[in-house]
């Protein structure tokens, strides 16, 4: 339960209390039957107050796991990310392999292409 909510219950608890209260003072100056129903009334109160406090903690308890499976699932997210950027990095590391092996076979067909270019020159020549 987020704070604005419990202050609003406990605010509207506090309102029904005072009521029950004066209530209680005027009925215990009246008679029995109201001292009866100022009993009832903090009963009820009583309640009431047992009632949001029930409340506040099931939605507390619903948040927390509200909280529990966002972070599961971020973390899960955060995971998959993580295995992508390592694939990543595999493959970019495969392709600087490819590149140096690229690399070093233009040279060597460079250097047959000039041996070849030498023999030309000497059967012509």
């Amino acid at each position: 339960m987020n704070p604005r909510t419990a202050s609003i219950v406990a605010v509207v608890a506090l309102v029904v209390g005072a009521a029950g209260l004066v209530f209680g003072i005027i009925a215990k100056g009246d008679s029995n039957d109201a001292k009866d129903a100022s009993n009832a009334t903090q009963a009820q109160l009583e309640q009431q107050l047992g009632s949001a406090e029930s409340t506040a903690n099931t939605e507390s308890k619903k948040a927390q796991k509200a909280a529990g499976a966002a972070a599961k699932t971020a973390n899960e997210a955060l995971a998959d990310i993580s295995a992508d950027v390592k694939k990543l990095q595999t493959q970019v590391t495969n392709l600087q392999g490819n590149q140096q092996q690229q690399s070093a076979d233009i040279t060597t067909i460079n250097n047959e292409l000039n041996k070849i270019d030498e023999r030309v020159s000497k059967l012509e020549g």
